[in-house]
Order: structure tokens, then sequence, then C-alpha cells
């Protein structure tokens, strides 16, 4: 859903505008999610997992600043490349 909404906001690009803040906020949401999930001691995958989401997660919200603070359509591929390898991975389809 989050890489759908990105995708939309690039394929039909209006600057920033309310669908853009929106989308990001909910891929923001989301991965606070993952992150919060990565540290938690109870998860049961490997602490190296858990890193590499954490790395990953960082490189999101950085980024999702940076397009914010600099709107550019462009800047959108790398996460919605982002949450479809993700979501391909969760679903099995890696």
């Amino acid at each position: 859903m989050a890489a759908r909404q990105l995708q939309e906001v690039q394929n039909n690009w209006n600057g920033p505008d309310r669908n853009m803040h929106k989308a990001l906020m909910f891929n923001r949401r989301l991965w606070s999610i993952f992150l919060t999930a990565a540290e938690d001691s109870a998860n049961p995958n490997s602490m190296e997992v858990r890193q590499n989401i954490a790395n990953i997660g960082v490189f999101v919200m950085k980024h999702t600043i940076e397009i914010q603070m600099d709107p550019d359509p462009a800047k959108l591929k790398s996460l919605i490349d982002i949450n479809c390898n993700i979501a391909a991975g969760l679903s099995g389809r890696s």
C-alpha cells in the first residue's frame, strides 16, 4: 500500500501537494513500526536481520526528510523500490 501510494504520487506529480505529504506520512508510520519491531528484544529474527531492517529504516526516514525539504518525483523511486522488495519478501515472492 505504501509503495502504491508513493507510485501514484510519482506518476501524477503535482509538486509537494497533499497527496505527497499523505503518502510520505503513511510510509514513515509503516517504517516506524518496522523500526520498533526490529529493536524489540522479543523479535525472533537474528540480530543481523534486525540490524539490516533498522539500517534500511534509518535510510528511509532520512530520505523522506530529504524529499520533504527538496521535493522531486525521481527521489520517490528508492522508497518505492524498497517497499516493493520488502513486500515481496514478506509475501514469499522474493
